[in-house]
């Protein structure tokens, strides 16, 4: 027969030990339930990745269901350092000659050089100052403005179109100079200034003496030629006077633009789908590998991801009936690997889209088009309330029953430890009334062998 557990406890006898053990004994089958929850949340994460996977496909595969995917242009300039081009799918294709014959610019309007030698000193105490702007004239408040900078900071409160600044030019010991400058080029934004301010018995206007260099500070305009029409424009980048072309002009002279499909932006949308793909063939066999020690994936067995797997490849592999002659991926240099990926053969598809891109827009795009009926297969699993939303909704609702069932074990748990504690604590208070009444006896039969 053992002995007795006789710990730490009052009595030789550790009460709170065998509860625990009692305790850890009875809570194993919520350690069981709380083992299949935490399976089924792993469960429920790979199907929100099963989920984005498929997601990404149709978001790639929906790229090449338009036909605006097929009509992108591009447009090329025959020397960049005059003008750059970028195309719309609304441009013309084709090759034209531009004729830059001037840049935009704003107007720049300054002081006389070799006047200035501080910028906070007086050099006015009289006269009026203003600046005529498309039709509209601002007087400048000249109360309590005498120097150069106070003028500056006068003009930039009291007017938006024109900028004043101040430069030294370093020029001796008078290097400061009055500067003004349109905000936005072009002619219509040039302007005149009244100046009459003056010093003393000075005459007006020679305290600043302000003119416009005729040759580098007139306003201009964007001026080009485009099929003999003279084009004319504020903005050195002109955006809608050809149409579908964005030009950026650099400098004068003469560049031609031609403007051709743009292969490269379609091939890289068909590589995006095939990424997709096989990024979905990546989580796939993660999902289905064997078991190498650290248990089976959550979706191993699911028949979900099979079908979705299945029917993918279905769609891949098989002949697509249109009015074209291209009649499936591999008339595109699209196949499979032996790893289930799928590869391109670049060089097919350039040769493809240079001999009959009508044809490759007509398998990719439109109501009966490829991409159309591979990416309304793959709704039916990633849509609200489709086939991936409603296992989900399966698994949360065997997770919110396994958590019912936890908390329900857990409150008897709790009543089953306070039962035992109470039933342990009336035992020990017995066992030390025991113990007093023994010693009590032993006091009495010493006593009695007194005598």
């Amino acid at each position: 027969m053992g002995s007795p557990i006789t710990l730490s406890g009052f009595n030789n006898i550790d009460f709170k030990a065998i509860t625990n053990i009692i305790i850890n004994a009875e809570r194993q089958p919520i350690t069981r339930l709380e083992a299949d929850k935490k399976a089924e949340q792993t469960k429920l994460t790979a199907y929100s990745s099963f989920n984005t996977s498929l997601s990404a496909l149709q978001t790639a595969l929906a790229k090449l269901a338009s036909d605006t995917a097929f009509s992108s242009l591009k447009a090329a300039s025959s020397d960049t350092a005059v003008l750059t081009a970028s195309a719309t799918s609304s441009a013309t294709k084709g090759t034209f000659t531009l004729n830059v014959i001037s840049l935009a610019r704003p107007q720049v309007t300054t002081s006389a050089a070799s006047q200035f030698s501080d910028i906070n000193a007086t050099i006015f105490d009289g006269g009026a100052f203003s600046i005529t702007q498309g039709g509209a004239t601002t007087n400048i408040n000249l109360t309590g403005v005498d120097s150069l900078a106070e003028l500056r900071d006068a003009i930039n409160a009291q007017q938006s179109g024109v900028q004043a600044s101040i430069i030294n030019d370093g020029t001796g010991a008078t290097p400061f100079r009055l500067v003004f400058t349109s905000k936005t080029p072009g002619l219509a934004n040039a302007f005149t200034v009244s100046d009459t301010t003056l010093l003393g018995a000075g005459a007006p206007g020679t305290v600043l003496n302000l003119s416009t260099d005729g040759t580098n500070g007139t306003a201009k305009d964007t001026e080009f030629t485009y099929n003999g029409i003279t084009v004319k424009s504020t903005s050195t980048t002109v955006s809608e006077a050809v149409p579908g072309l964005s030009l950026t002009f650099f400098k004068t002279g003469t560049a031609t633009v031609t403007v051709t499909d743009d292969s490269a932006a379609l091939k890289d949308k068909i590589k995006g789908a095939i990424n997709a793909f096989n990024s979905f063939n990546d989580f796939f066999i993660a999902q289905t590998r064997l078991d190498t020690g650290s248990g089976r994936p959550p979706l191993a067995n699911d028949p979900l991801l099979r079908s979705a797997n299945r029917q993918l490849r279905d769609y891949l592999v098989s002949d697509h009936p249109n009015s074209g002659t291209i009649k499936n991926l591999a008339a595109l240099g699209i196949s499979f690997e032996q790893s289930g990926k799928l590869t391109l053969d670049e060089a097919q598809l350039d040769s493809v889209l240079s001999s009959n891109r009508e044809d490759v827009a007509t398998f990719f795009a439109g109501a009966g088009g490829f991409a159309t009926k591979i990416t309304n297969a793959i709704k039916g699993y990633t849509n609200a309330g489709g086939a991936i939303d409603g296992v989900e909704d399966r698994v949360k609702k065997a997770i919110d029953k396994y958590n019912a069932r936890i908390r329900d074990l857990e409150l008897r748990l709790i009543n089953r430890e306070q039962q035992l504690n109470a039933e342990f604590a009336a035992a020990d208070r017995a066992i030390s009334q025991l113990n007093s009444q023994s010693s009590s006896l032993n006091g009495l039969s010493g006593q009695f062998r007194l005598f």
